[in-house]
């Protein structure tokens, strides 16, 4: 899906998202295809079950949105040190 199909699905919502295509264009990630896991009425859900899935697939992009917004805007991050 694209993400004006899913503002136009979801309206007022917060999304948990998986990126299906995606690159990165001077520091800004650009999601080609998205898939929806979920769809929640607070942030605090969205983010409690964004936590839980990606424990248990930290290989997966995943990301919470809500679509009020009308692009879809993810900025990349420098992660320095050491994740454990």
């Amino acid at each position: 899906m694209k993400w004006k199909d899913i503002r136009d699905e979801y309206p007022d919502s917060w999304i948990l998202l998986e990126a299906i295509e995606a690159h990165s264009d001077h520091g800004k990630r650009v999601v080609d295809k998205i898939a929806v896991l979920d769809k929640f009425n607070n942030s605090e859900e969205a983010m409690k079950a964004y936590r839980e899935l990606h424990k248990k697939n930290p290989e997966r992009e995943l990301y919470v949105a809500h679509t009020k917004n009308e692009d879809l805007e993810i900025e990349e991050r420098k992660w320095l040190g050491v994740r454990i």
